[in-house]
């Protein structure tokens, strides 16, 4: 392995990044949803917008920067609420495809910009990524600072300000702090105090999170106006046990294997592989070990949308490509390309507006001042919106039947809903009872959504 230290970076060019982003960004507008939208793993959208809107926090561990940078791209008047933070998605998310031409270009040392153009498209148009750049959710932004991380570093930005991106991407997602061997690998050990001391500038925003709170939001997770409480939003101690199941790995395996080749589109599936091969130095041996920290991370993760954590393992991935030979990179263009024919349709929501249709028809049908049960994250997060944030049937009453296990949620509840009884303790069969309510059970993934028991559908 070759430890001679790297020439300095070349002098940066904007023009290509520019180009990535603009072309990325362009797809991604004939593709995103309008609307509010469950697809593509995009069931938490109600929940952030209407936490992001209302000042509220949403599940741990609450990403502070992401509701605050959101909250303010809201008040631009553009369509719907939701399609506005659909498009801070899209923004995002080409922001970092644009980073990431301009880490590749740094640390290829070449001149030429078709691989660093080539890598950063490969980056955008991998279906995984840009079905992420079309909904609300914390991936877009996350994958900016992620970005902005390797491009300070890159090129070799004081270890401060690597830090600082560092702890601000923490504040964006928790798998981000896989980032740390890589960044001390290339940092130099006397540049460490300072990098650490960043990182933990960057986390600022979590100390934010009591002083954001708005107690008359439907969405808040737990109690951060206490330090238990707001230890345990950050922590994201609630998905702790969802982590290290090392018995997945054997049933994981052949589905990941699937996805992971549909990023690259089949064909071009060995290049990052072999581009690592071929510099074989430390930035090399980094960013490998770094992807597969990622892809452990989703692979042992117990939850259906896990795949989606390997995220920043493709950017990674994707930035090796600029290591294989100079004469070869024109060829590199051939893989966004047919990811792009590839995945067009296979990912384009320009349509996609049922959520809205289904949801306003149960939300109309229920009877007044009725009690609505929820079975779970998607439904809850949907009706949080079109209530609170499009004002659709403010009479009702909104109650998850998951969250109703937790003492603070049921303390939020009453708090709302002073009238509501039978809050002391985790009791649905005594709540469905209170005479004072008629009583609704709604699944929107489910025909009919509305089932009501004491009270004739209107």
């Amino acid at each position: 392995m070759a430890h001679s230290a790297s020439p300095a970076p070349p002098p940066g060019d904007w023009r290509t990044p520019l180009a990535a982003a603009l072309i990325a960004l362009g797809v991604y507008l004939l593709t995103i949803a309008p609307d509010l939208t469950t697809a593509h793993f995009g069931g938490d959208g109600g929940e952030l917008i209407t936490a992001a809107i209302t000042r509220g926090v949403p599940h741990p561990p609450g990403y502070p920067t992401y509701l605050l940078l959101s909250k303010l791209f809201s008040y631009l008047p553009l369509g719907t609420v939701a399609f506005r933070f659909n498009l801070f998605s899209a923004l995002c998310t080409a922001a970092a495809a644009g980073l990431v031409a301009a880490a590749t270009h740094a640390w290829s040392h070449q001149p030429h910009p078709i691989g660093s153009l080539a890598a950063a498209l490969s980056f955008a148009f991998a279906p995984l990524v840009w079905s992420q750049a079309l909904i609300a959710e914390v991936y877009g932004l996350n994958l900016l600072l992620v970005a902005a991380v390797l491009w300070a570093t890159a090129t070799r930005r004081p270890p401060f300000w690597r830090g600082l991106l560092l702890g601000l991407a923490l504040t964006t997602h928790l798998t981000s702090l896989l980032l740390l061997p890589l960044l001390l690998l290339l940092t130099p050990r006397r540049g460490w105090g300072l990098l650490l001391l960043g990182a933990f500038s960057g986390l600022l925003p979590y100390a934010l999170l009591p002083l954001w709170l708005n107690p008359r939001s439907p969405v808040i997770w737990g109690d951060p106006t206490t330090l238990s409480g707001w230890w345990w939003l950050v922590s994201g101690r609630l998905y702790q046990p969802n982590l290290a199941h090392l018995d997945r790995l054997g049933e994981q395996i052949g589905t990941a294997a699937s996805a992971f080749l549909r990023q690259y589109a089949y064909l071009g599936v060995a290049l990052p592989v072999l581009a690592l091969w071929r510099r074989r130095d430390r930035l090399a041996v980094g960013l490998l070990l770094t992807t597969a920290l990622y892809a452990l991370y989703a692979l042992t993760y117990d939850a259906i949308d896990a795949g989606i954590f390997f995220l920043p393992g493709l950017m990674l991935l994707n930035i090796s490509l600029t290591f294989l030979p100079r004469r070869g990179q024109p060829i590199l263009l051939i893989l966004p390309i047919t990811l792009l024919a590839l995945n067009f349709g296979r990912v384009n929501l320009r349509e996609d507006e049922m959520l809205r249709a289904r949801a306003q028809a149960a939300l109309i049908a229920a009877p007044p001042a009725g009690i609505l049960l929820t079975p779970g994250d998607e439904t809850i997060f949907t009706l949080w919106y079109f209530q609170t944030i499009e004002g659709l049937r403010p009479d009702l009453i909104l109650i998850d039947a998951n969250l109703y296990a937790f003492d603070w949620y049921r303390r939020h509840l009453s708090h709302q809903h002073p009238d509501l009884t039978h809050l002391e303790r985790d009791d649905l069969p005594a709540l469905w009872q209170q005479a004072e309510h008629p009583t609704c059970a709604i699944n929107l993934t489910t025909a009919p959504p509305l089932t009501c028991e004491n009270h004739a559908q209107r």
